[in-house]
């Protein structure tokens, strides 16, 4: 990316051309599962990092699609599955409660992802428009609320289940993990110590009014951050930013339209650091570039 790019205003889009492939179904035998995908990939010929992108509790592979084109504009091949929680295309039924205090769904979630990475080349011949797009050497996972806690899991976060046994869905094969208003302790089986194998890159970010389904501060959200161990972490508060504020624009309220701007830059400024290994995009994170977009209206922390 070139080094103009991280200047005001945020492009609103990159240079590529964006592809939607939509109905697409994944079957996992092993588990017997069906997961449907989404893909958003630029319309040229190359290798493009892989990212996967995990959706929020009752959501499915249909939000966060501006998300997914962005990056895709910019050069990226965006995956968003729908989860078994997913009302729009699994047909839950349950509350937004009980889906996220379902431990078979803590667990079934991280596995998800792993099964894309390991039905990528299944996908390129699926996809005949993928063949030889996919760089399965540059993985990053993402996702906002649960899906910021399914990758953080897929990252190496351990959590304790019920029955006291402990589970972690670490996957090696990634390489960076985005957490949107990721959960803190004492929800979901995550402890004081669930943290302490999560060395990826990381970067999280919550507004100041993102509020935990149960009525946790919004500072419950940044505990990822605190208790992660030191390297390549990055935080970001936006200040008066709302927990659906990452889901996408609103029309009508301009805070959640610029929080969602700075999310669209400060993510791709991370996956081009983490996934290209761009010198600019990384000096951009680091001199925290997004304070003078954002209007001195979020606040940073890296380590």
């Amino acid at each position: 990316m070139a080094s103009s790019l991280w200047c005001q205003p945020a492009p609103a889009s990159g240079p590529y051309r964006v592809i939607t492939v939509d109905n697409i179904v994944l079957h996992d035998a092993a588990r017997n599962r069906d997961v449907p995908l989404k893909i958003y990939f630029p319309d040229a010929h190359g290798r493009f990092p892989v990212i996967v992108f995990s959706h929020g509790a009752l959501a499915s592979k249909e939000c966060y699609g501006e998300l997914g084109r962005y990056w895709a504009s910019f050069g990226y091949v965006s995956i968003h599955p729908s989860h078994d929680d997913s009302i729009a295309d699994k047909g839950y039924s349950g509350t937004l409660q009980a889906a996220i205090t379902n431990p078979s769904a803590w667990q079934n979630r991280p596995k998800d992802i792993s099964f894309i990475i390991d039905s990528i080349p299944r996908l390129e011949r699926i996809v005949p428009e993928l063949r030889g797009k996919l760089d399965r050497r540059h993985i990053g996972v993402g996702g906002h609320s649960f899906g910021a806690y399914t990758s953080s899991l897929i990252g190496g976060v351990t959590i304790t289940l019920p029955n006291h046994q402990t589970f972690r869905g670490a996957d090696k094969r990634v390489s960076a993990v985005l957490l949107l208003s990721p959960q803190g302790e004492g929800r979901m089986g995550l402890t004081e110590h669930s943290w302490d194998n999560l060395h990826l890159p990381m970067l999280l970010m919550f507004g100041s009014r993102d509020f935990g389904a149960w009525g946790e501060p919004a500072v419950w959200r940044s505990e990822p951050y605190s208790k992660a161990p030191p390297g390549n972490k990055y935080e970001v508060e936006l200040i008066g930013g709302t927990h659906m504020g990452f889901a996408g624009p609103s029309r009508s309220q301009t805070i959640l339209d610029q929080q969602f701007q700075c999310a669209k830059l400060e993510t791709l400024a991370f996956w081009d650091t983490y996934l290209k290994h761009r010198r600019s995009a990384a000096r951009y994170l680091e001199s925290n570039g997004l304070k003078e977009y954002s209007l001195n209206a979020a606040t940073f922390a890296s380590k």
